[in-house]
């Protein structure tokens, strides 16, 4: 917890403390479609140096090849913060400009192999040839551009304009970074995006200061820490359990002491606040050896990994974190230790009499399971209240809680019941299980401990492979192969012929594609709402949108009328269903959208239910055809293959048509899995650790009743058992502890990934058996095999040690 909070805290600040150089400027203006007017760039420059950049998406072609690439257009003042660094000893200006008549390019060194290139050869973008003068090594802002999908590549304005790619209605972002004219503030940077969006209220512009410099980075950093605190907070929950098997273990070593204590005049709370006293200290010493790995983790993965990490990392010691983290282990100490020390009230002197018993004495007061309670409670508390995300997290809580209850009164139940059922004839079986209630027994410590870490094990394992099949079974029969962008309105018929031609081509849809952004919401600033958690995306930056005639292909009537296809009344909007539930929006509700700096007040007439797992042209936001068919637009066009060339006729509409982007669905699908695939490393990391953790428990748990295990070892061969006997019989003991936390963990895991995967995740649940019989199998070898490991000593001990000590 320590180590991930620090990490989390440590890449935020990164963030923050880089934000001028990732942002590219202390106030960035965006606008998608269009450049700022002539009183919006004079306003904007008016508060210091400024620096124009576009991005976009376009085919580069070379040797007969062709791929996507992120284009970005750049001016002399470029970059404002931080530094752009090349390969080759130039600098960007030099390796931008023109030579010979030709535009200069860098690129990434990714688009030098997909595009056979080198240093020095050309390549064309739209209607022109650009030649390749260098390669990119480091981009300052590259973070704040978000996703990608292909490799980079820079060129200026002036390069971008003679390529024909600038159209009415082409996906463009024009950037406008300011570099303040009374210095860095952030205040003023804020107060100023206040101003710009009161003075040009039409503008649709989005304005950012360096404190939203990676958004999309920043939260994903934030939602990725959260949850493998959580993750790790069951393997706290799991360690408690073996604290708690600890202190039990540490009173009974104790029994002689304490009775000699009592016997001397000292009262049970003196000598509860004596061991207490000791266990914290020993506690301390852990906690304080979790701090010090924590403040070093940030320092260690940017000396080690600083190289190749596309964030920022800050190497000062992250305290909140560090001390939320001390809190939370001191609280879970003390909630697991209470009730084993709780059993010093019932030691007499009369146990100095009785050696080798173990037993309690006497029950605990319902007191000290109250003082539990309340700590553990406080721990949720305050695991809740610096969450992000209070509903999710109570709800871990309670399955975490239940899950914890659940086990412990199975435990409670099966060695009740192992005491009633008929004693097997065979002896090593009939040792084995009685050994799991003998007194002194791990048995409820070993099924918590590891029944915990299953269950989580299990969770995430099923998790895993429910987004695994997703994304592989996400891809319907059908899938479109290609999505092309930017087609033009007078070009749209003559490339859809052109598709019609090529082998393999089976169906090709298209519809007109803008973008906007949400300004309003029932008439309150879209700033001033507060969504559900899974519509607040619709609500940051700027949404594609369309309008159509007809319900679109994919999309489900759910409640309300369509319009007639000669509708001319008042513009109206049609949404997502799950989307207007998120905003609070129903039938009749009014909406503004701003579309290229014109807001358009539409109302919504009616909810579709929208089958995003079809990947054809989707949209949260249908308008009638009247609201936006006047404005510049270009449509969106996907073809579906069976058969054919995909590369080939990737290549052939790239050269007829240049100003077309093309996105191939399988690239765009990889490119996500990849990053999933990231996030999911670190989950099955944090996973791993929560299992050792219950490993540990595990093998600590069957440590602390070592010596109780020797003296019946000692009896037992007294009395003609050989040490193979003796083995099997515990091999029995612990293949039964392993089944049952198996059992549990199957049962809890499968059910927690079903809840995760249907509410959380709104995926299809994915079974998996081999999932469940591997963990089975894991845990009842892990259970033999860390029993036998630490009894081995058991096995061996000389009867005459035992002997003399009567």
């Amino acid at each position: 917890i320590a180590v991930i909070g620090s990490l989390t805290s440590a890449v935020e600040q990164g963030l923050t403390e880089q934000g001028q150089p990732l942002l590219g400027g202390d106030v960035e203006f965006s606008l998608i479609h269009r450049e700022a007017t002539a009183p919006e760039l004079a306003y904007i420059k008016s508060k210091g140096t400024t620096s124009r950049v576009a991005t976009l998406r376009a085919m580069a072609t070379a040797n007969a090849q062709s791929t996507l690439v992120e284009i970005k257009a750049i001016d002399a003042a470029y970059p404002l913060f931080g530094q752009m660094s090349l390969k080759q000893p130039t600098n960007i200006s030099a390796a931008t400009a023109i030579d010979a008549g030709v535009h200069g390019v860098v690129v990434d060194e990714l688009l030098l192999g997909r595009l056979n290139l080198k240093v020095g050869d050309t390549l064309k973008i739209g209607t022109n040839a650009l030649k390749v003068t260098g390669v990119i090594a480091a981009e300052p802002d590259r973070i704040s551009d978000g996703i990608v999908l292909g490799p980079r590549l820079m060129m200026t304005h002036e390069a971008l304009q003679s390529t024909g790619l600038i159209q009415p209605g082409s996906l463009i972002t024009w950037r406008y970074r300011v570099k303040l004219n009374e210095g860095s503030n952030l205040k003023l940077a804020k107060s100023i995006s206040t101003e710009a969006e009161k003075q040009f209220p039409d503008a649709g512009w989005r304005v950012r200061a360096t404190d939203n410099a990676a958004g999309g980075a920043e939260r994903f950093v934030e939602r990725l820490g959260y949850f493998m605190t959580l993750v790790a907070l069951a393997a706290l929950v799991v360690g408690g359990a073996g604290m708690a098997n600890a202190v039990s273990a540490f009173v009974t070593r104790r029994t002689s002491a304490i009775a000699t204590l009592k016997c001397l005049g000292l009262s049970s709370r003196d000598v509860f606040g004596l061991y207490l006293t000791e266990i914290l200290l020993v506690g301390a010493i852990g906690i304080a050896l979790a701090l010090g790995i924590g403040a070093l983790s940030p320092y260690l993965l940017k000396y080690f990994a600083g190289d190749v990490l596309p964030l920022p990392v800050s190497t000062a010691v992250q305290w909140l974190p560090l001390f939320t983290a001390a809190l939370l282990g001191t609280l879970v100490l003390l909630a697991f230790a209470v009730l084993p020390l709780a059993r010093i009230a019932n030691i007499r002197g009369t146990h100095l009499f009785r050696n080798h018993v173990v037993s309690d004495g006497g029950s605990r007061s319902w007191g000290w399971y109250a003082v539990s309670l309340v700590l553990l409670a406080l721990a949720a508390l305050l695991v809740t209240v610096m969450s992000d995300n209070m509903r999710i997290t109570l709800m871990y809580l309670g399955g975490l809680t239940g899950s914890f209850v659940v086990l412990s009164v199975l435990a409670y139940v099966l060695l009740r019941l192992m005491r009633l059922v008929p004693k097997p004839s065979n002896i090593l079986l009939r040792h084995g299980v009685t050994s799991l209630y003998r007194p002194g027994a791990a048995s409820f410590s070993i099924i918590l401990a590891l029944g915990l870490g299953l269950s989580l094990f299990v969770t995430l394992a099923l998790t895993d492979r429910t987004i695994s099949n997703e994304l592989q079974a996400g891809i319907p029969e059908k899938a479109p192969a290609f999505f092309f962008l930017d087609v033009r309105n007078d070009e749209l018929p003559t490339f859809r012929d052109a598709l019609k031609k090529e082998t393999g081509v089976t169906s090709i849809g298209n519809a007109p594609m803008l973008r906007g952004r949400i300004t309003a919401v029932k008439g309150v600033p879209a700033d001033k709402v507060t969504p559900e958690p899974g519509a607040a995306w619709a609500l940051r930056g700027d949404r594609g949108l369309t309008y159509s005639a007809e319900i679109p292909k994919g999309s489900e009537l759910i409640e309300g009328q369509w319009w007639a296809k000669d509708y001319a009344g008042k513009p109206l909007v049609s949404m997502e269903q799950e989307i207007a539930k998120g905003l609070n929006l129903k039938i009749g509700d009014s909406l503004t959208v701003n579309v290229l700096g014109r807001e358009i007040e539409v109302e919504v007439a009616n909810l579709r239910r929208v089958n995003w797992r079809s990947m054809g042209i989707n949209f949260v936001l249908v308008f009638t055809p009247n609201a936006l068919a006047a404005a510049p637009h270009s449509h969106v066009v996907t073809v579906e293959m069976e058969g054919g060339d995909e590369a080939k006729l990737l290549n052939t509409m790239a050269a007829n048509f240049p100003s077309v982007t093309a996105v191939r669905v399988k690239d765009a699908l990889a490119t996500v899995g990849e990053l999933l695939g990231q996030m999911l490393a670190a989950v099955r990391g944090a996973n791993a650790l929560t299992l050792l953790t219950g490993i540990l428990v595990l093998a600590g748990a069957m440590a602390s009743g070592l010596a109780t295990r020797s003296y019946e070892s000692v009896i037992l061969k007294t009395h003609g058992a050989t040490r193979t006997q003796l083995m099997l019989a515990f091999m029995v003991e612990y293949g039964l502890l392993g089944f049952v936390s198996a059992l549990f963990g199957i049962l809890s895991g499968t059910l927690g990934a079903w809840y995760l995967a249907t509410f959380i995740l709104e995926m299809p649940w994915s079974f998996s058996w081999s999932t469940a019989v591997a963990t089975a199998v894991i845990a009842m070898v892990l259970s033999i095999a860390a029993g036998l490991l630490v009894t081995a000593r058991a096995l061996s001990a000389k009867p005459s040690t035992y002997l003399r000590n009567e």
